[in-house]
């Protein structure tokens, strides 16, 4: 890099800049920010106080990272932005720390965050989300692994949304969303289960016909109770973690467009 291009770059001395990391011209570092090994940081990027960065990560343009979050709660509190390793963050999208001391904003590992979007303070990602462009997220939200989400989403907060569900382009989410589901609309919809992302998640066949019996059961109109109890009668990790995610549920479930499951 041009040295004049070097001094643009500020980084504070108690800062801790991992092996091999590159910095963009025009970025600004606060202190305590920590930088893991083989992670690049492109230009005008703002990583704030209680920003942690994993290893293998890279930050494009105009990222802002770990600002105070946008909560009429949060009183100056010391917490956190911690972002785990090979996790891809484009064009200026903004994640804040959390509200709470010594709380975190969490972003898993693998996760891929595309441009525009915004994260509130609280929020938790599991591994290998993929959040495309323009999605805005409330605080407190919740996204479990491997769950994808389109374009131009509008999540409430306090929302969860389950492992491997697909969410459409310009979906409003105000309920929870279980596991393997496929969603969309305004309001939202489940239109079946996410059969694409399930193949491509090596779920054999098996698998995916236990998921939709389930779903036919849980949205069904029996009583919950009862709905849960036939919902245990079947093995596997999968039963298990909706059964989990109804009774963990907050917010309620979104609501379920029985034609298409039934498909």
């Amino acid at each position: 890099m041009d040295n004049n291009l070097k001094n643009t770059i500020f980084i504070h001395p108690s800062s801790e800049i991992g092996e091999n990391v590159e910095i963009g011209p025009f970025t600004f570092i606060e202190k305590g920010v920590k930088i893991g090994r083989n992670t690049k940081i492109e230009n005008n990027v703002i990583l704030k106080e209680g920003t942690i960065i994993g290893e293998n990560c890279h930050i494009h343009s105009g990222v802002i990272l770990g600002d105070l979050p946008q909560d009429l709660n949060f009183k100056g509190e010391k917490s956190f932005l911690i972002i785990g390793n090979n996790v891809i963050i484009r064009e200026y999208c903004v994640i804040h720390r959390a509200t709470g001391e010594e709380n975190a904003t969490i972003i898993g590992d693998d996760c891929y965050i595309m441009a525009y979007t915004h994260l509130g303070h609280n929020v938790k990602l599991g591994k290998k989300v993929v959040i495309a462009n323009a999605t805005q997220i409330g605080g407190y939200v919740e996204i479990d692994d491997q769950a994808f989400i389109s374009g131009l989403v509008g999540i409430h907060q306090f929302v969860r949304i389950g492992k491997l569900a697909m969410i459409g382009g310009l979906s409003k989410i105000v309920k929870d969303i279980p596991p393997y589901a496929l969603v969309d609309g305004n309001p939202a919809r489940i239109y079946g289960i996410n059969t694409v992302g399930l193949k491509r998640a090596n779920f054999p066949l098996d698998k995916r016909n236990l998921i939709k019996e389930i779903y036919h059961i849980l949205y069904s109109n029996l009583p919950l109770e009862e709905r849960i109890k036939k919902i245990s009668e079947f093995e596997g990790d999968e039963a298990k973690e909706i059964i989990e995610f109804i009774k963990n549920s907050k917010r309620g479930l979104t609501s379920a467009v029985w034609r298409r499951i039934e498909e």
